[in-house]
């Protein structure tokens, strides 16, 4: 983690911020802590992707089979998940009366971002003690650094491609909007819900430049016949009226700017990492590899806020949770970019924020029966021609 840098009142930027991994350990405030409600709804989605395990052209027995999940983070979400898809893969080999049991060896990659937290990673697929034909069985492993908007394997080499959270993550913020000069100047918002229109333009070249490299990546290193699952966080129409936890952030800096706790400087030159597509952007581009990649499913899975809502008897104790999934993702980059102690009183303001913004939300669900979305998701299946 970078040493603070920075004062309870900075005047200057000492480091731009960036998220290069999510928070590694099993602490507190760790993505492996706090990363439950993201395996939940991966759990719900997932088997409409398995599916289409069942129509996959299997490979030779004497053959490695291959599965990838690309940006697996620290915990065990990613984990479940493989074994999951290694699950219906062993499946599909003995419906198909393979002459073995368990079908071909299964060689599975974790890859992410090189600063993240592998080792907890590893620490967690070894925790259960297995025997040593246990282990054979099931599956072997390895941890690939590196990006996945980047080739990371050889050619025609993976079978199955997964990934899950990570797609709305940019390779990198956009250079214009960090620009006093462009008109794309971001200037005001840390985020882009309330910015220019060349702004979001500035944010949707950098996220079509980034999805056209990961979809050519992955036409290179998945094999005819191969599947690409991904579940990702996409933008709702307007009319949706989806709780995001950025609906409140604006507000938050403002105070904070107004409060001293940071410079206005510091609030102008910090902008997002993530966007989400829109439905129309994602289907614009999957038409251009369909010469590549066959979908094979395109769905969009809302979660409930009023089942969120429900599982908490405070709206302050979902906000809660709620921040901690957040704090997990962006501790140390804020931490580096404002100083601990504002980094902390960011948080707080966070989760005061949005836990009024769920009061109002359940009342309003309570009065008219109306039932927002928490998150949306974006659920494709393709296969490789």
């Amino acid at each position: 983690m970078a040493q603070d840098t920075t004062s309870s009142h900075p005047s200057t930027k000492m480091v731009e911020y960036r998220v290069s991994a999510m928070t590694g350990g099993d602490g507190e405030y760790s993505y492996a802590q706090n990363s439950k409600w993201q395996g939940l709804m991966v759990t719900r989605v997932l088997p409409k992707l398995f599916e289409d395990i069942q129509s996959m052209i299997l490979t030779d027995r004497d053959q490695v089979f291959r599965i990838v999940d690309l940006g697996c983070s620290s915990g065990p979400n990613s984990i479940r998940n493989v074994e999951a898809v290694i699950e219906q893969v062993r499946a599909r080999y003995r419906e198909a009366e393979v002459d073995t049991s368990s079908g071909p060896e299964i060689q599975v990659y974790f890859q992410d971002l090189p600063n993240n937290d592998f080792n907890t990673l590893i620490k967690y697929l070894f925790s259960q003690p297995r025997s040593d034909e246990e282990k054979i069985q099931k599956y072997m492993s390895a941890a690939v650094p590196g990006s996945f908007y980047d080739r990371l394997f050889p050619k025609s080499t993976i079978n199955i491609a997964l990934s899950t959270f990570a797609l709305h993550w940019l390779s990198e913020i956009p250079a214009a909007v960090r620009d006093k000069a462009s008109p794309a100047y971001n200037g005001g918002n840390t985020q882009i819900d309330r910015s220019s229109l060349a702004t979001k333009e500035a944010y949707a070249e950098q996220a079509k430049k980034d999805l056209d490299s990961f979809l050519a990546a992955r036409a290179h290193e998945i094999g005819p016949g191969g599947l690409l699952f991904l579940v990702f966080l996409t933008r709702p129409d307007e009319q949706s009226g989806a709780i995001l936890l950025e609906d409140g952030e604006e507000d938050v800096w403002d105070s904070m700017v107004l409060e001293g706790v940071v410079p206005v400087e510091l609030r102008d030159d910090f902008n997002t990492q993530i966007y989400y597509r829109d439905m129309d952007e994602i289907n614009t581009q999957l038409e251009s590899y369909g010469s590549v990649f066959e979908v094979q499913k395109r769905d969009i899975h809302m979660l409930s806020l009023k089942n969120f809502l429900s599982s908490f008897p405070d709206p302050r104790d979902a906000a809660r949770v709620r921040v901690n999934a957040h704090r997990a993702v962006f501790i140390e980059a804020m931490d580096a970019y404002i100083g601990e102690s504002a980094s902390r009183i960011y948080f707080q303001k966070c989760e005061e924020v949005l836990g009024k913004l769920y009061a109002r939300k359940r009342d309003i669900c309570e009065r008219d029966g109306s039932d927002p979305a928490l998150v949306h998701l974006a659920v494709l299946s393709l296969r490789r021609k």
